[in-house]
């Protein structure tokens, strides 16, 4: 009953984030918008780990918590340089791209979806045991009782 309680918590403040996202936007405030984005994925990050009346915050530690910082620091460095660099060139660029862009390039894009892969590969029994893979295997195979008394019935 209580994790019911949580989750509907958290669904409407996913919901009121995202309109705070929103009006940030809206508002012209990116940055703003882009830290409050942060929030509303932890929240479904937490809500996606609820099985069975229970949360499972060690994905939420990791990699998911990683991944988010590494977001929050793409969007800090990619401001950053970009404010350093309003209205000229810089005097470098960083694989190519202005430091700005690469700082998303590599927090944002590159490095999470590197840690992503590997970090869920390496905590796979948290998120999909194998228990608990046999037992969807098992309640997609078992056949659905109304089918199950129609197919068995064949009259000629």
């Amino acid at each position: 009953m209580i994790v019911k309680t949580v989750e509907t918590l958290l669904v409407v403040a996913s919901a009121v984030l995202w309109l705070v996202m929103v009006g940030l936007a809206g508002a012209g405030h990116w940055l703003a918008a882009l830290y409050v984005l942060l929030g509303l994925l932890l929240i479904y990050a937490v809500l996606g780990t609820s099985h069975k009346g229970r949360f499972d915050l060690r994905l939420v530690a990791f990699p998911s918590l990683v991944w988010l910082a590494m977001w929050a620091a793409a969007f800090w460095l990619g401001d950053h340089y970009a404010g350093v660099f309003a209205g000229r060139g810089p005097d470098f660029t960083i694989l190519g791209f202005h430091p700005s862009f690469a700082a998303v390039i590599i927090l944002f894009w590159l490095v999470p979806t590197l840690l992503m892969g590997f970090g869920f590969e390496a905590v796979k029994d948290r998120w999909l045991s194998k228990e608990r893979w046999e037992d969807f295997v098992r309640r997609v195979h078992e056949p659905d009782s109304a089918n199950a008394d129609s197919e068995g019935d064949e009259s000629p």
